[in-house]
């Protein structure tokens, strides 16, 4: 299987009692294989510009490295792949796209680690969603002992037509057996989002502690009528919450549930999206196949409407 073939069969329609079939198989490239050779894609972003749908997603490599690729369509339907578009040198991983238009230029917040696990924000822009401009870390973990004194990363960034708004994970510890030794590790590290806003994406202003806890990680945050809807990955699938303000947060229970019978996503939902287009929702996600969460494969549902 090519990566186009990859990419047709990983976008299919369906509804949320749907049966399963959506499943990437076959072999894959050296650029989505990931060590394991089973394929490792996630954290879809879509965003419209140029009379066209761009689809940025993450996938790791079989050299363990992650990147980030871009899709295309006219209708959010059928998706031609373009390949990677964001792979800064030098560096251990990037991912994560979250990808807003502003006044016509693109905005790329992304998650990175030069090396190990201790991530940042980074930012580039671009005009035509392919060739883009790298301008480095714009957020960086706080000083410790702040909640967030290890990492950032994830970011979901909204511009209301003012300024940036920026969700993002953070922690100050992992729990034992973390892949990165070197880091502060304890039996109950959890995780927190955490809040931002910024005027022009370069210099942001972050609220000292964090707005939501539950343990949530990998969110995206939606304006809405009444203010904003937040999703973020689970075990048992896709939990959401609410907010007037975008500071406090009330948990809103599971959006959508794994198909437990299912071994494609039997682990959990990593990095949803929920896109409204034309007041049609749709949630795309990584669907976890394995229980270390470094298996997935992107899948979409529709969500007839918000809880």
């Amino acid at each position: 299987m090519n990566f186009r073939s990859l990419l047709a069969c990983c976008f299919p329609c369906l509804p949320v009692a749907a049966p399963a079939g959506d499943l990437v198989r076959g072999s894959f490239s050296d650029e989505t294989a990931a060590p394991h050779g089973r394929g490792n894609l996630y954290a879809p972003c879509l965003v419209p510009h140029a009379g066209e749908v761009l689809l940025y997603f993450g996938a790791q490599g079989r050299d363990g490295h992650d990147r980030i690729f871009l899709a295309t369509s006219p209708d959010g339907e059928a998706w031609k792949p373009q390949g990677v578009v964001f792979a800064p040198p030098g560096v251990n991983h990037v991912n994560d796209p979250s990808v807003v238009s502003v006044s016509g230029t693109l905005h790329l917040f992304y998650t990175v680690a030069g090396q190990g696990v201790t991530d940042a924000i980074g930012r580039a822009t671009s005009q035509d969603g392919r060739t883009w401009t790298d301008h480095g870390v714009v957020l960086r973990p706080s000083p410790p002992p702040a909640w967030d004194s290890l990492l950032v990363g994830r970011p979901s960034v909204v511009h209301d037509g003012r300024k940036f708004h920026l969700w993002y994970d953070g922690r100050r510890d992992l729990p034992p057996g973390a892949p990165d030794p070197t880091a502060p590790q304890s039996p109950t590290s959890r995780r927190a989002v955490g809040y931002a806003t910024s005027d022009d994406g370069i210099v942001w202003h972050r609220q000292p502690e964090p707005v939501f806890g539950e343990d949530a990680g990998g969110v995206d945050v939606t304006r809405t009528s009444t203010g904003w809807f937040m999703v973020y990955e689970s075990r048992e699938g896709t939990r959401c919450a609410r907010s007037k303000d975008g500071l406090v947060w009330k948990a809103g229970g599971l959006l959508a549930a794994i198909r437990s019978d299912d071994p494609a996503e039997a682990h959990g939902h990593v990095t949803p999206f929920l896109w409204n287009h034309g007041g049609k929702l749709t949630l795309y996600y990584g669907a976890a196949a394995s229980p270390h969460w470094n298996q997935n494969a992107i899948r979409r549902m529709t969500i007839p409407r918000l809880p």
